[in-house]
């Protein structure tokens, strides 16, 4: 009995180490969640943020990809050049946000309330979003991450009358920095930002996050 009991517990340790055990969903998700607070902390403080962005959006049968680079500062103001592939301004300036599209010679404007920039996942880049307040955190099984070193967590809005189903963050494991932000929509699209270059605490002008309505060109204005 005692021989077979060695021998048991002999192959039982083989296969141990063969196929070590996966982390238990409680371990992730208690990874996920101590990266996102890692994350607030890291920008509470900050008042501007800036860098480079890759943007990709998908749908059935679309895949869009633009890049540009951008910057924010609190508490709402937003500016996004997109350079390519055609070239498109989107600012928000804290009332109202444009985007305006050279080629078309048209600018969009809608309203753009507290609420509003609140809700928006990329405010997390200033310390906004509240994550362990508004969102379900728990470890990204879906996605997969697109460099070495990072954390992948979801974030299941608590509010059921969000636009998005989840946001997934993808954060840096040791400055826990975003590095990637995806945002499934209800109606299942997508949209994909990887960030790269991103400062915080830089300068930036009151000129950046304001938009005058170039000559010629056609103003719509949509009321939300």
């Amino acid at each position: 009995m005692g021989r077979r009991y060695a021998v048991g517990m002999a192959v039982a340790l083989a296969l141990l180490l063969a196929h070590p055990p996966a982390i238990a969903p409680a371990d992730a998700d208690a990874d996920a969640a101590a990266a996102v607070a890692g994350m607030e902390r890291r920008y509470a403080q900050a008042e501007t943020a800036s860098g480079a962005f890759r943007q990709v959006y998908r749908a059935p049968g679309m895949v869009q990809e633009e890049s540009g680079v951008f910057k924010l500062k609190r508490p709402g103001l937003m500016r996004w050049e997109y350079r390519t592939p055609e070239e498109k301004l989107f600012v928000a300036d804290g009332k109202e946000c444009f985007l305006y599209v050279p080629r078309d010679r048209q600018v969009t404007v809608h309203p753009l309330t507290p609420a509003d920039i609140k809700r928006t996942p990329l405010s997390f880049l200033l310390g906004g979003g509240g994550a362990r307040r508004d969102y379900r955190v728990t470890a990204e099984a879906e996605y997969k991450a697109s460099r070495a070193g990072t954390v992948l967590a979801r974030l299941t809005p608590l509010r059921r009358e969000e636009e998005y189903r989840f946001v997934v963050l993808e954060l840096d494991a040791g400055t826990h920095d975003i590095r990637r932000v995806v945002i499934r929509e209800r109606s299942g699209n997508t949209s994909e930002f990887l960030l790269s270059d991103v400062v915080t605490g830089r300068n930036a002008s009151a000129k950046d996050f304001q938009f005058k309505v170039p000559r010629g060109v056609e103003v719509v204005r949509v009321n939300d």
